[in-house]
């Protein structure tokens, strides 16, 4: 009789497990439906990871994991730029989850930055921020980025230095020099960001700014411009006269 029983309970939780599989395979599919049909037209954040969730947790209702994201962060774009370390202490985040969710917000940089002409060419201030904001948006540490150019300002490569802050950047100046000559540069532009302070450069931005000049003067090559980015906008050093 009890064993009858245990089967019976155990029959109706697996009906029970199959109909919320059931139920969770329909709502992706209707979210999935709506983003084909419009796009994120209509969508709440929340609605948006819980999407993109489905495709790194296929067999989880991703919504309850989509809100909490949002919960902690703040905002989507908040989660899209948090560490994988922060990201996995979400429940339910795993590493793999973790990764496709950086994965996707490098991939908008990407984007961003191939729509942009191989060959581009900087010729103003504009086009060079405008070039540089998808990468350094919502981004919360410090990224040195150089820019090497040919005698047409036109873009002949570019290099992440990484993640830091720019008084640890002692060794920038011979490794800009290096790249600089293998790519048969004539002038750089060197940029990074202050995510949450102020535009205004740092006696050590000055300093390494200085050094990174003075040691690209010493085979011919001009520094071009200093380019300090944050949400509030741009600083740049050779309009604020300190590359003169």
């Amino acid at each position: 009789m009890e064993k009858e029983t245990g089967k019976k309970y155990q029959q109706v939780g697996e009906k029970i497990i199959e109909s919320e599989k059931h139920r969770d395979r329909g709502h992706r599919r209707r979210l999935r439906e709506r983003f084909i049909k419009a796009g994120f037209t209509g969508f709440h954040d929340h609605e948006i990871l819980e999407l993109l969730l489905t495709y790194a947790i296929p067999q989880k209702d991703t919504k309850p994991i989509a809100k909490d994201l949002i919960e902690k962060f703040g905002s989507i774009v908040n989660v899209l730029n948090a560490d994988i370390e922060d990201l996995r202490k979400v429940t339910g985040i795993k590493e793999y989850a973790a990764v496709f969710i950086k994965f996707s917000r490098e991939l908008i940089t990407r984007y961003f930055q191939s729509s942009i002409p191989e060959q581009a060419s900087f010729s103003s201030i504009d086009q060079l921020v405008a070039y540089l904001n998808p990468f350094y948006y919502g981004k919360r540490k410090e990224i040195f980025m150089v820019l090497y150019l040919n005698s047409r300002n036109e873009r002949l490569a570019e290099e992440n230095l990484g993640e830091g802050t720019v008084n640890e950047a002692v060794a920038f100046p011979r490794r800009i020099v290096e790249s600089a000559l293998k790519y048969n540069a004539t002038s750089v532009i060197i940029a990074h960001n202050h995510p949450g302070g102020i535009l205004e450069p740092s006696e050590q931005d000055k300093n390494i700014t200085k050094n990174i000049k003075e040691a690209l003067s010493t085979i011919s090559i001009s520094l071009q411009e200093h380019i300090i980015l944050n949400e509030e906008g741009h600083y740049s050093f050779r309009k604020n006269g300190l590359l003169d």
